[in-house]
């Protein structure tokens, strides 16, 4: 017996009741090391599951993108883990995981499913099914500003198309596009390429690059996830059977500190917001995703994928990302340059960015703008700028960093007001423009 068949037939253990499986296994694990050793993690794992009243893993809030252009800007020049390879046995191995976890699970959970068993166990067999699946291209739209980061959502904005791929086997890699905006994932390193600013920057794998959208990259997770978020109390999900589909829609409330509201509805997880996942009742598949968040007491549809296509052959070329010669490079606050004066804190770090625009001190600048050098367009369009006023600093939402209130006198006269985002959570404690200028 190979490893991903043990691991494929390891869920009888795990209830430990005898299948004609059971023996074969057992066998297995007595000879492999690894699949012993998984199969006796995993099995603490469901005892802790099972105990009462504990709490399951929430959905954690990934890294924002730096935001290296402001959006303002890009129109005047052109108009933050484990790092899992969903491959080979290691994916097989979660998945079946997975799969034991709901079938566990069932009991614990109808009465907040409405008790449809058959469709709880269908959706719990649909973790099983996408395992198996080779690669997944989505495609859809979504409503947001082009060229900002992929977090970045609001009622009144009109949609862009949105598009994703993934490839599972031989090797992972995947792919996230919009318009003036593109993620690559190679297999060893992600990149971000702005085209709206011809900015880009080179990172680890798991960079939050791609933020709540990355999820979706693994399906066979997204149910998982769901389910776990539920059992914790922190969503309501109902779960339906009907004409060859089953639909799963999960509610959840906006997470984060909204003493001020400035956040709030600017990203999925920082809405009130519903997740409604249609599974194809046969193959067990995702067929489709609709989101939609309560703003201004209306429902409003944020992000539709209804173009889901599984074990297409995705050409090497989709995952080789050229960047232009002449890219503005966005480094990390590591290789960024010491402030020639202290910075001690958001409103500091504000005053410090705005007055090096005001006297085009571009050395000074990339002391607190993480690039490695200052692109033309933002120059043209902030240079001899006068700063009005720099406000209290703030906190809301989820952000990691202080939102700053700001007025300055750009150089054509016209007054901008908004919020600086600055930051310092990097090992180095450097405080840093993040976005929102």
């Amino acid at each position: 017996m190979h490893c991903k068949e043990a691991i494929r037939c390891m869920t009888g253990l795990f209830d430990k009741e005898d299948t004609p499986e059971s023996g074969p296994v057992r066998e297995h694990l007595a000879k492999c090391p690894a699949c012993r050793i998984y199969f006796e993690k995993q099995q603490e794992l469901i005892e802790r599951v099972k105990q009462p009243g504990r709490v399951a893993a929430s959905h954690q809030f990934g890294a924002r993108t730096m935001n290296a252009i402001n959006h303002a800007a890009a129109q005047e020049a052109a108009s933050t883990g484990t790092n899992w390879r969903w491959n080979g046995w290691l994916r097989w191995t979660v998945a079946a995981c997975a799969t034991a976890l709901l079938i566990l699970l069932i009991p614990m959970l109808t009465g907040r499913f409405g008790g449809n068993h058959q469709a709880f166990t269908a959706l719990a067999q649909s973790i099983d099914a996408m395992s198996a699946v080779q690669s997944i291209h989505m495609t859809g739209r979504m409503r947001t500003i082009p060229g900002d980061n992929f977090e970045l959502i609001g009622a009144d904005y009109d949609y862009v198309p949105l598009e994703m791929w993934r490839q599972f086997n031989p090797s992972s890699k995947w792919r996230v596009e919009k318009p003036g905006r593109i993620v690559v994932m190679d297999g060893s390193a992600s990149t971000l390429y702005i085209s709206t600013a011809n900015s880009y920057m080179t990172a680890s794998p798991n960079a939050g690059f791609v933020e709540w959208l990355r999820p979706l990259l693994d399906p066979q997770s997204i149910l998982q996830n769901e389910l776990d978020a539920a059992r914790a109390k922190q969503s309501d999900a109902t779960i339906a059977k009907a004409n060859g589909t089953i639909t799963l829609t999960v509610q959840s409330d906006a997470k984060g500190d909204f003493k001020n509201s400035w956040a709030k509805n600017k990203s999925i997880l920082e809405s009130d917001h519903a997740c409604i996942y249609t599974f194809d009742a046969a193959t067990k598949l995702l067929k489709s995703l609709r989101v939609s968040i309560r703003a201004g007491g209306q429902e409003v549809t944020v992000l539709e994928l209804n173009d889901i296509r599984y074990d297409e052959v995705l050409p090497d070329s989709l995952f080789a990302l050229q960047i232009p010669a002449g890219a503005t490079q966005i480094v990390t606050p590591a290789e960024m340059s010491a402030p020639a004066t202290a910075i001690l804190d958001p409103k500091d770090t504000a005053t410090y960015f705005f007055n090096a625009f005001a006297q085009e001190d571009w050395s000074a600048l990339l002391s607190v703008y993480p690039a490695s050098t200052v692109p033309d367009g933002l120059k043209k369009y902030y240079g001899h700028v006068t700063v009005l006023s720099i406000g209290q600093p703030f906190q809301s939402g989820l952000y990691p960093g202080y939102f700053v209130p700001y007025q300055i006198r750009l150089a054509d006269g016209s007054v901008k007001s908004h919020n600086l985002a600055v930051r310092n959570d990097n090992p180095q404690k450097r405080w840093m423009v993040d976005g929102g200028f």
